[in-house]
């Protein structure tokens, strides 16, 4: 049989359950802040995200151009056995127009690359540095479809006030 409670072990009791009242209130307390938080972050992320496809979804039409403007002016790789070698003959012409000068030139392959086909050479050029800068100017023209793949630029150490450089460069040529 169950005796009854005395008045100390009531109170005991009662502060027991408080106790565990208030521990659990801060439990899940704690816990819905920190969903709150994630659900917060997670919201301003797809706004973010709602106003960048906002942004790119106003300037479709420009892109479109864009896109349009490179199909009809990028060249087509018609002699891929050749076309090293007119790349070669076309920044060698480059050069030419700009005091730099070229050495070991190297031709690489057809390479395929995410939406284009790629034709490379690499040389080694000594130029002053007005003109190699005109000279990478010159050649990375937009209707050209000519970029550096890599470039190694240094001051020539035979001479400080020519540049002495390595460059991979290549041309797209369209699918």
């Amino acid at each position: 049989m169950m005796s009854r409670l005395t008045q100390r072990e009531r109170y005991l009791l009662a502060g027991v359950a408080l106790l565990l009242f208030v521990l659990g209130n801060a439990f899940l307390l704690s816990w819905m802040t920190a969903r709150n938080a994630a659900i917060q972050s997670d919201l301003r992320a797809k706004r973010s995200q709602i106003e960048s496809m906002k942004s790119i979804l106003a300037e479709s039409d420009r892109w479109a151009a864009r896109a349009a403007w490179v199909d009809s002016h990028q060249p087509k790789l018609n002699h891929p056995d050749q076309a090293g070698v007119l790349l070669l003959n076309e920044v060698k012409e480059v050069a030419r127009a700009n005091d730099v000068l070229l050495e070991s030139p190297e031709l690489g392959g057809v390479e395929m690359q995410p939406g284009c086909r790629s034709v490379s050479v690499q040389v080694a050029t000594k130029s002053s540095w007005p003109g190699l800068i005109k000279f990478m100017h010159a050649l990375q023209q937009p209707d050209r479809f000519i970029v550096f793949e890599s470039a190694n630029l240094r001051i020539d150490p035979g001479n400080p006030a020519r540049m002495a450089c390595r460059f991979k460069i290549a041309k797209w040529y369209a699918l």
